[in-house]
C-alpha cells in the first residue's frame, strides 16, 4: 500500500505488515556518501525487533522519481525508455506483493526470523546449510539405531558434493539445475539408477526438512512427476530374480546330504576350478552360507539383519518353539506408533534340521544364530551394520561356489530369497494378504490398517502355507504321523499289539475279505441265539 505519512513518503514506496515483521520498498539512504546524481539503490527493508535486513532489488531510484512513481494512475504518461512510469510502478508492486506472499509463507510455518527471510530470498545463511541439514539428519539417524539408513546417507551427500562441488558457502542454493548435474554426473559414472534412486531419495529428504525448517520455499521444492521436476528413477525390476520351488528343493537336499564335492585348492596347480576351497572347514562354512539362504527363504523372506537379530522372546516359548516373532528392522519408524511391522515366522521341518545344526540353546532373549554378529552385537548398531554387510559378502561368495559346483549359472543373493518367497507363495495361489502379512510390509505399501494385535493366520495356516516352500515336508508329516501311531501301538497289550501289527500288514483287498468274514461270524452267532 501507499503510505500517507509525510515524513516518510520520500522515500517508501510500498510497506506492509506481517506480524511483528515491517516490510518496506524504499531507498537505501545507508551509504549516501557513494550516491550519485542523487539515485539511490532502491530495496526492501525488513525490520523485526530491531533487527534489520535490506535486500537490493538491482536498481536505483532518485526521490523525485519515488515521488512520481507513489502517485502515478497512469493517465497521460509519456513512456520514457522501456516503460513508463505506471508500468514501473506496476512491475514494483507485484515484485513487492510476492515478497510479501513469501514471508507470510514463512510466518505460517514458524517463528518469522530475519535470517529465514535472508535465506529465502538469498540461499545462505550465517549459521546453518543445506548440507549442515543434511549432517544434522545423518546423525540422527545413526543415534536412533540406523546405522544403515545413515551410511547411506552419508555417501549420497559425499557424492552430491563431489559431483555438483556444492559446498557450505553455497547455503541453501539448491534447485533443479543442480540436482540435474548431480544425476548427469552419476551417469556418465556409470551409477545404475538404483542407486541413484536410493541417493536421490536421501536428498528429498533433506530438501524436505528444509522446506519444513523454513529454510527453502515449498515453490523451490524439485522433485516430482511433471515435466519441470525432477523425476526420481526407478531400478531395473528384480522380479525374475527368484528360484522356483524345484530349485530352492534341490539347494535344500544338498545341503542335508553334503552331496556336493568341494576341493581343497593347490597353490602349485593354476587349473584349480572355481570351486575350490583353501581348508575343509571353508567347505563346511559354504554348507552354512547355503543354510543361512535357506533360513532367509524360510523365514518369510527375511533380511539377514533380521536373521541375525532374532532372538528366542516370549512368543517363541508361549508357542511351544513352533513361531518365531520380530520385527523387520527396515519398518521400525514406518508405522504410525513406531513400533515397526511384525514378522511371525512358523517353523517348518526343514527348519527345525538347520536349527538343530546350527542355532544356539533356545533361552529367553538370547540370540538363535549367534555366529552372524559375533562381537558386534555388544558394540553398537553401526558395527552390526558392518558385520552385516561384510556377512552378506560372504554368504554371497560361498554361494557362489555351491552354485559354480552344481552346475547352475545362476548366482542367488539374500535379494532372490526374498522374492523367492513371495513368487513361489504366490504361483501356489496362496492368498496375497498372507504374503504381504509374513512379509510384514509396511501399511503404506499394503494401502491397508492392519489390526496389530490380532493374527488374521493362526499357526496351524501358517505352517500349512509355509510348507508349500519345499517338496520334503510332506514325506516328513507322514513320518511324524507313522512315529505318533506306533506310539498308540506300544500302548496296546501285546497280545492285541500283534494282532494289530497283522492287520497293519494287510492289503487293502485283504481287510475286506476279512471284514466280510468278520461280518459271517457274527449273523452265525445271532442266528444261533435266536
Amino acid at each position: 500500500m501507499t503510505t500517507n505519512d509525510k515524513s516518510k513518503v520520500t522515500y517508501i514506496l510500498f510497506e506492509e505488515r506481517i506480524g511483528e515483521c515491517f516490510i518496506s520498498m524504499c531507498l537505501d539512504k545507508r551509504h549516501a556518501e557513494n550516491v550519485k546524481n542523487y539515485a539511490y539503490p532502491l530495496c526492501i527493508r525488513f525490520h523485526i525487533y530491531g533487527s534489520r535486513y535490506y535486500y537490493s532489488l538491482g536498481e536505483k531510484c532518485t526521490i523525485e522519481e519515488l515521488k512520481k512513481l507513489s502517485k502515478s494512475t497512469g493517465n497521460r504518461e509519456k513512456r520514457i525508455g522501456l516503460e513508463s512510469t505506471f508500468e514501473r510502478r506496476i512491475r514494483l508492486q507485484e515484485v513487492f506483493k510476492n515478497i510479501v506472499n513469501m514471508v507470510a509463507s514463512i510466518s505460517d510455518r514458524g517463528t518469522l526470523t530475519i535470517d529465514r527471510i535472508k535465506i529465502a530470498l538469498t540461499g545462505r545463511s550465517e549459521s546453518a546449510s543445506f548440507l549442515s541439514v543434511w549432517e544434522e539428519i545423518i546423525a540422527e539417524k545413526r543415534n536412533s539405531g540406523k546405522a544403515g539408513t545413515a551410511q547411506n546417507y552419508e555417501e549420497a551427500m559425499r557424492n552430491f558434493k563431489r559431483l555438483t562441488g556444492f559446498t557450505y558457502a553455497d547455503g541453501f542454493a539448491v534447485d533443479s539445475a543442480l540436482i540435474n548435474k548431480w544425476i548427469d554426473g552419476m551417469t556418465a559414472n556409470h551409477t545404475s539408477t538404483s542407486t541413484q534412486g536410493i541417493k536421490l531419495r536421501a536428498c528429498r529428504v533433506v530438501v524436505n526438512r528444509c522446506i519444513g525448517e523454513g529454510y527453502m520455499l515449498p515453490k523451490n521444492y524439485m522433485f516430482g512427476k511433471c515435466r519441470d521436476k525432477v523425476k526420481i528413477p526407478v531400478g531395473s525390476s528384480r522380479k525374475s530374480w527368484y528360484l522356483n520351488v524345484d530349485q530352492m528343493t534341490e539347494l535344500y537336499l544338498h545341503w542335508k546330504n553334503h552331496d556336493v564335492f568341494f576341493p581343497i585348492s593347490n597353490s602349485r596347480r593354476k587349473d584349480n576350478p572355481s570351486y575350490a576351497v583353501k581348508t575343509k572347514k571353508a567347505g563346511e562354512l559354504v554348507y552354512q552360507s547355503l543354510a543361512m539362504f535357506l533360513m532367509q527363504y524360510l523365514c518369510c523372506g527375511c533380511n539377514l539383519i533380521d536373521l541375525a537379530l532374532m532372538r528366542y522372546n516370549r512368543y517363541y516359548f508361549d508357542s511351544n518353539g513352533r513361531v518365531f516373532q520380530f520385527i523387520r528392522q527396515k519398518t521400525e519408524d514406518e508405522t504410525k506408533d513406531g513400533d515397526g511391522m511384525e514378522v511371525i515366522v512358523p517353523i517348518t521341518e526343514p527348519m527345525k534340521e538347520i536349527l538343530e545344526k546350527y542355532a544356539s540353546e533356545p533361552s529367553m532373549d538370547e540370540l538363535v544364530f549367534p555366529f552372524l554378529l559375533g562381537d558386534a552385537i555388544n558394540i553398537g548398531a553401526v558395527e552390526i551394520r558392518r558385520r552385516i554387510c561384510q556377512q552378506n559378502k560372504n554368504i554371497s561368495n560361498r554361494m557362489e561356489k555351491m552354485i559354480d559346483a552344481i552346475g547352475w549359472t545362476v548366482n542367488p543373493s539374500g535379494t532372490y530369497a526374498r522374492h523367492s518367497f513371495a513368487t513361489n507363495l504366490h504361483a501356489a495361489k496362496v492368498p496375497r494378504e498372507y504374503i504381504s502379512d509374513a512379509m510384514g510390509h509396511s501399511l503404506g505399501n499394503r494401502g491397508q490398517i492392519t489390526m496389530r494385535y490380532i493374527s488374521p493366520y493362526t499357526i496351524e495356516d501358517r505352517l500349512n502355507y509355509n510348507r508349500i516352500l519345499l517338496k520334503v515336508d510332506q514325506a516328513s508329516d507322514s513320518s511324524v504321523d507313522e512315529k505318533q501311531s506306533m506310539a498308540v501301538f506300544s500302548s496296546i497289550d501285546p497280545n492285541k499289539q500283534a494282532i494289530v501289527e497283522k492287520l497293519h500288514s494287510f492289503s487293502e483287498q485283504d481287510l475286506k475279505e476279512a471284514l466280510i468274514m468278520l461280518k459271517r461270524k457274527e449273523l452265525a452267532r445271532l442266528e444261533a441265539e435266536l
